[in-house]
């Protein structure tokens, strides 16, 4: 069990500041989320490596139709993939979003979805309802787990 300990030390490149890590059992259980997502702001990075990142901050429902905040990220390979992805998630969208997640601190982003597949929103659900239930369940601006 020891080889999935996770232990060692951080360091800041910037300032050479080094922290150590707390220790942590990593233990992937391929746990997804299921949910509706409405889009509310995309951003895309080029990292120094040429590694492509897109972030997406989102609301999204749980089961009960609770509105909470969600992040998803994505790593595309290409320019075209990144292309293809932003084309298709675009801010103010509705569509159905699953995949593997994680719950952060708040400040780390929250819950996060990682190279998440999504889709449009199910035959089963009316566009016009599932803005209802956003607009109705987010009205106090406090959403849940963050």
């Amino acid at each position: 069990m020891k080889d999935k300990k996770i232990t060692g030390t951080i360091e800041n490149m910037e300032t050479g500041e080094t922290h150590d890590i707390v220790p942590f059992h990593f233990f992937p259980c391929n746990c997804a989320l299921n949910t509706i997502v409405k889009i509310l702001h995309v951003e895309s990075f080029l990292h120094p490596d040429n590694s492509r990142q897109i972030s997406v901050d989102c609301l999204a429902l749980d089961s009960s139709g609770f509105v909470f905040k969600l992040s998803m990220e994505f790593n595309p390979e290409s320019q075209e993939d990144e292309q293809k992805i932003r084309s298709d998630i675009t801010e103010g969208k509705i569509m159905a979003a699953s995949g593997l997640y994680s719950v952060l601190t708040e400040d780390e982003g929250g819950i996060m979805l990682f190279d998440p597949a999504c889709e449009s929103l199910p035959p089963e659900y009316s566009l016009e309802e599932v803005e209802e239930v956003f607009r109705v369940n987010n009205m106090t601006d406090k959403n849940r787990l963050i």
